[in-house]
């Protein structure tokens, strides 16, 4: 789904076009995301749609989400991926807390892929366009727990 001021495009990205979640974290795709193809809902057609006046490109579990839900923060049991534990704001108030790739991208490119920690959201993956931040806290690193490496 891409977020956009005033309106979100609800669509299907193919997944073997963009990489998996793994790959996207590490950079290992095409940066900037500058577009992404979806197969929009109720469409039988592919489109190429710009990201670059979107909030960000939300991948989900389901379109419906669940507004009485609460994201947890600083849990125990968030996903084991490397990276920079961040806190991120949209200048609509919402937040998000993630693991983004501790690399030069989430500094030097428009935007970069956030994996979020709460295991009961929505979001399953995050693509953060900075034009749309209005803040950004980096909260603490993760790493692989010294037994698994």
């Amino acid at each position: 789904m891409i977020r956009y001021e005033n309106h979100a495009v609800r669509g299907f990205a193919d997944a073997k076009e963009l990489g998996s979640i793994e790959d996207l974290l590490r950079s290992e795709t095409q940066y900037p995301l500058e577009t992404i193809r979806l197969n929009p809902l109720n469409s039988d057609t592919t489109e190429e749609f710009p990201t670059k006046d979107a909030k960000a490109v939300f991948f989900v579990k389901t379109f419906d989400g669940d507004l009485r839900h609460r994201a947890l923060h600083f849990h125990e049991h968030a996903p084991i991926v490397p990276g920079l534990w961040v806190r991120v704001y949209f200048y609509d108030n919402e937040m998000i807390e993630g693991i983004i790739s501790n690399t030069k991208d989430f500094v030097l490119e428009t935007g970069f892929f956030l994996m979020p920690t709460d295991p009961n959201g929505n979001n399953r993956l995050v693509y953060v366009l900075k034009a749309g931040l209005k803040d950004f806290h980096v909260l603490g690193m993760r790493n692989y727990p010294k037994f698994l490496t």
